[in-house]
């Protein structure tokens, strides 16, 4: 009997500190102008305190006009009112949101906790009779999807879509062309240059002057771009200087014997022939060939 009572004493202690939330709105049918009246009702143990929600900044359908609280005691159990009186000048739904209050305990040892006030949902109604019979409307005219000259301009501009997407795709197409046209090795470069010079037939033309100016062009732009040294600039008691840090002798003196001669034709009017030109040419692309395997050298004969 004794651990029946205790059992008891227990269960109501536990009771006495459960934590209860009522919400009570006084009318069932609201209109537009009535004072809504809202009744938040908190109960607890005597030692529970309660931190109350900023109610303007929860509920913002509605416009509140007083706000009041007040505290009691009955049966060892705080209560708290929450008394809200707030008004609505349209019709429709009006929301009333879940608020949260801050549970904590006046002894120290309990944890701060957060309870919720239940979300309700008011319908407001208009002062008119709801029986009356709402003014005949006649219906509307069903739209056309489009007119003819909207539905050519439609064309018009489909078609320009299609006609730019297809330029875009070409113009791509030939840049990616250009760009791999352009990476290609010294060698290949040098000999497109020098089947140019040959088609041009300088030497049948006895222009030798515009000969000896491309075929050396040809031979400096690909010793820069085989040991990455700047030389079309260089004259050609600089030049030789400059390339004997990577040739050997003997391929540097007939280098340097033939930038003399062609300077000689290009500065001092001097008259080549078809046969020392073809010997040049010839020349220069056996220094092609001499070079394929890692920018080494070999005697020319």
């Amino acid at each position: 009997m004794k651990r029946f009572l205790f059992l008891i004493m227990i269960v109501g202690t536990l009771f006495a500190q459960d934590v209860k939330l009522n919400l009570d709105i006084s009318e069932e049918k609201l209109y537009i102008g009535d004072r809504i009246k809202l009744n938040y009702t908190i109960s607890g143990g005597e030692r529970h305190v309660f931190i109350l929600p900023e109610v303007r900044m929860w509920i913002k359908d509605l416009e509140i006009l007083d706000v009041q609280t007040s505290e009691r005691v009955k049966k060892h159990r705080q209560i708290i009112d929450l008394n809200i009186e707030a008004v609505k000048f349209d019709t429709g739904f009006v929301h009333i949101p879940s608020m949260p209050i801050i549970k904590t305990d006046s002894t120290g040892f309990g944890k701060p906790d957060t309870i919720y006030t239940p979300e309700k949902y008011l319908y407001i109604y208009s002062m008119l009779d709801s029986s009356a019979t709402p003014l005949a409307m006649t219906p509307p005219v069903p739209l056309a999807l489009m007119t003819w000259w909207e539905f050519l301009i439609a064309l018009l501009l489909l078609g320009g879509s299609v006609f730019l997407l297809i330029l875009g795709i070409k113009h791509k197409s030939k840049k990616r062309e250009v760009i791999e046209e352009y990476w290609e090795t010294p060698r290949e470069k040098a000999e497109h240059y020098l089947s140019a010079l040959e088609k041009k037939n300088y030497p049948n033309k006895k222009q030798w002057k515009h000969f000896y100016l491309e075929l050396t062009f040809i031979l400096r732009d690909y010793f820069e771009n085989i040991y990455f040294i700047h030389l079309q600039e260089l004259t050609t008691s600089e030049l030789i200087p400059t390339l004997k840090e990577h040739v050997n002798e003997e391929f540097n003196s007939k280098l340097q014997a033939l930038f003399q001669y062609a300077d000689l034709v290009k500065f001092a009017k001097g008259v080549a022939s078809e046969e020392q030109c073809d010997v040049h040419l010839t020349f220069v692309r056996q220094i092609i060939k001499s070079d394929e395997n890692n920018n080494e050298k070999e005697p020319i004969d």
